[in-house]
């Protein structure tokens, strides 16, 4: 993401071959939702950077063929913002994708936020 936020903390994309589903490069595709889920609330908010804190988890379900159909990835994140007023902030929290029917027409992706703490610095 060439001029977007800092990004650190990701493990590579060939790392996480769990993650083929969101597209060959899951951080862009997660800071772009994310990006687009905090203008909705405040239209000036900037993203100053975004950290992976941890191993992303994991949790995929497989139906009676062995074939996984569902799956979460959960990331742990902080995410470091200026809102529109002008004031740092540093958001804690998970984004999660929900991914359901993989590998079938009907598939669909959805993502939450859950925000654990929101600190000025």
């Amino acid at each position: 993401m060439t001029g977007g936020p800092e990004l650190y903390g990701f493990p590579p994309p060939e790392t996480v071959p769990d993650l083929r589903w969101l597209g060959p490069d899951y951080v862009s595709v997660l800071v772009y939702d994310l990006t687009r889920g905090l203008l909705r609330q405040d239209p000036r908010t900037s993203i100053m950077g975004v950290r992976c804190d941890g191993e992303p988890r994991f949790d995929p379900s497989v139906d009676t063929t062995g074939v996984i159909r569902a799956h979460d990835a959960c990331f742990p994140l902080q995410v470091y913002v200026r809102d529109g007023a002008g004031r740092p902030w540093r958001l804690s929290g998970r984004w999660t994708y929900s991914g359901r029917e993989l590998g079938t027409s009907a598939a669909s992706i959805t993502h939450f936020w859950q925000l654990l703490s929101a600190e000025g610095v």
